[in-house]
């Protein structure tokens, strides 16, 4: 007897209640400003030979951790290779 209760309440589906937006404010938005345009950044204007010497020091900065990140990928991957063979 309980068994058919229970299959029967969870057979019921559950109404979807929605709650309509009551205007309440949680946080006045007054002193925000924003009035969908994007201020425009100063431009810095390098020199060509300045441009290559930027170029390098980025290079030099990141292409070894670049190289690391893709080692450590080969190495997994030559790993699971092994693993799974």
């Amino acid at each position: 007897m309980k068994k058919k209760q229970n299959e029967q309440k969870k057979k019921k589906k559950r109404k979807i209640v929605y709650v309509e937006d009551d205007g309440h404010t949680v946080y006045s938005m007054d002193n925000v400003v924003n009035d969908g345009r994007k201020k425009d950044k100063e431009r810095v204007k390098l020199a060509r030979k300045e441009k290559l010497a930027a170029i390098r020091a980025a290079l030099a900065v990141y292409l070894p951790r670049l190289l690391m990140v893709i080692a450590c990928f080969v190495l997994v991957g030559l790993l699971m290779y092994f693993w799974l063979r």
